[in-house]
């Protein structure tokens, strides 16, 4: 009875882990494709609060878990002078101004932002 349990504990358990991988792909595929891969969404629900995808000049693009917002950076002691639609900008509390775009490509594993007037690491958010 209990190996016939077991059995069962661990078919439910390797379904639920399927389903889960097959519906992160297909987010993967609708929003982050070329840019995502499974192993960075893994990274960033599990190990970081921030991975960096690409940088061109002084924008960055980088990857947070689905519910990362503003209120991060209001925590780290910048201040949001503005907000317009998903951009907010920003001023550090060295007097730096930037400004986030929480991009529209999101699912229940990952969110696209960009940042651009500073880096992750001047923030303190180390990917």
């Amino acid at each position: 009875m209990k190996k016939r349990l077991l059995k069962w504990l661990i078919g439910i358990l390797l379904t639920f882990i399927v389903i889960v991988i097959i519906y992160m792909m297909a987010c993967i595929h609708q929003y982050g494709k070329g840019k995502v891969t499974p192993w960075q969404v893994v990274e960033v629900n599990l190990f970081r609060e921030t991975v960096v995808l690409d940088e061109h000049d002084q924008e960055v693009l980088f990857l947070t878990d689905h519910d990362w917002t503003g209120y991060e950076l209001l925590k780290l002691g910048c201040r949001e002078t503005d907000r317009m639609g998903t951009v907010g900008y920003f001023t550090a509390p060295d007097g730096t101004k930037f400004h986030v775009n929480d991009m529209n490509e999101w699912c229940t594993f990952f969110r696209l932002h960009t940042i651009e007037g500073i880096t992750l690491e001047q923030l303190g958010l180390h990917p």
